[in-house]
């Protein structure tokens, strides 16, 4: 271990930490190096669990730095040595018993893992093992494609990559990239109205999903090449199955105070009857959820625009600043009706009256006159029931958790 080759090899390069505790380190007495998007370094050690306390494996994290010609563990005057290797070296076997004693904790590094750890979560260093690529789409931010891969199962199967374009390590698309990886898993055996990925290349940072018989695209932008072929009852459908999807992640203590539209992703759910396309929405990833009683629910920078008022003095997200910012998306999705509306001078369509009454009532700047999520459910479910035939060649369904594998 006194090997600076050992431990180059076995680096996580701009990886965030709980990214490290997700899906590199497992057992107490596995540890590991890594730098983290800020570019600072960590050595990562999980404890065995400590009775007293009455807690299970839990991961230290010990930041290392350079100090002169020497690395060093701030606080730990004996944790000093001329190279990384050497540093672990006399952490693991000589000066283990005295970080116990300084920790309190109960640690052993019995096992180094690598880069090689990740690949039993199909999270891969780099692009390389991807075969057989066709590109879908690109623009200046993304680039999806299909191809080929073998996955951890040992099967090899195509799937749909979606790569980040010019992502600068520590950029806020770099955090959101781990982030959705991290919350992914968390989410994974929820069964959820969540588009999650079933995999990540590293470098380039790129997301690993399902493939798909159409591929699907994020809401805005098929309300956008979709627009002529929606009418009022399926724009109604679409707010309908967004509450529906916030309101079953509050039903399970998952909330985001603050969604948009780029939160919602469109995906094709098969043809019912023969001739009628039908779609779905989902949750664009696991970015931004919040867990009621454990997420950190700060923010530091405030959008005046599209954020609920009370935000911008408590600097908490809420499920009430949830309803608010539905409000907002409702007004977007119904925005071609609206402003036909403006312009007739006859009288708008109930449904549509309703729905900017709804509209009104889920964006009062009071948060505690505002509806709950599943109260705006069973309002838009009443507008739809009275609501007349749709005439669109798409249908827009709800996505339904007990169908889904």
């Amino acid at each position: 271990m006194s090997d600076d080759e050992e431990i180059k090899d076995a680096l996580f390069v701009n990886v965030s930490i709980p990214f490290i505790e997700n899906f590199v380190l497992k057992n107490p007495g596995d540890f590991c190096v890594s730098t983290n998007l800020e570019g600072i370094l960590y050595l990562s050690i999980v404890a065995h669990p400590n009775k007293t306390k009455k807690e299970g494996p839990r991961v230290i994290n010990l930041r290392i730095e350079q100090s002169g010609k020497e690395y060093v563990i701030p606080g730990l005057i004996f944790a000093r040595a001329s190279s990384m290797g050497k540093l672990i070296y006399q952490l693991k076997n000589e000066n283990i018993d005295i970080l116990c004693g300084v920790l309190d904790e109960n640690l052993s590094m019995d096992c180094l893992l690598g880069q090689s750890s990740t690949v039993m979560h199909n999270i891969h260093l780099t692009d390389k093992l991807i075969t057989n690529q066709k590109s879908l789409y690109r623009d200046i931010q993304t680039m999806i494609y299909t191809g080929e891969m073998k996955f951890a199962d040992g099967k090899i199967k195509e799937a749909i990559f979606e790569q980040i374009l010019h992502c600068r390590p520590g950029s806020t698309d770099h955090k959101v990239f781990f982030e959705k990886i991290v919350n992914g898993k968390a989410l994974s055996n929820k069964n959820l109205p969540i588009r999650l990925p079933i995999g990540a290349i590293l470098t380039p940072p790129t997301l690993i999903y399902e493939n798909k018989v159409e591929l699907g695209s994020l809401l805005e932008s098929f309300l956008k090449t979709r627009q002529s072929e929606l009418d009022l009852t399926q724009r109604i459908k679409f707010c309908s199955s967004a509450v529906r999807i916030l309101s079953e992640l509050h039903q399970c203590d998952i909330y985001h105070g603050a969604s948009q539209m780029e939160n919602f992703y469109v995906e094709f759910a098969g043809f019912k009857p023969k001739t009628m396309k039908n779609y779905e929405l989902v949750f664009s990833g696991a970015n931004g959820l919040l867990i009621q009683g454990k997420s950190d629910n700060t923010v530091h920078v405030v959008d005046y625009d599209s954020t609920a008022p009370e935000v911008a003095f408590t600097r908490k997200l809420t499920k009430e600043s949830g309803v608010f910012n539905l409000g907002r998306l409702f007004e977007q999705i119904l925005k071609p009706d609206l402003i036909q509306s403006y312009k007739e001078e006859s009288e708008e369509p109930r449904a549509l009256n309703e729905m900017r009454h709804l509209i009104s009532r889920t964006t009062h700047p009071n948060p505690t006159r505002r509806p709950t999520m599943h109260g705006v459910v069973m309002m838009i479910r009443d507008i739809l029931q009275k609501n007349t035939q749709s005439t669109s060649p798409i249908n827009i369904v709800h996505f339904d958790q007990f169908t889904k594998n």
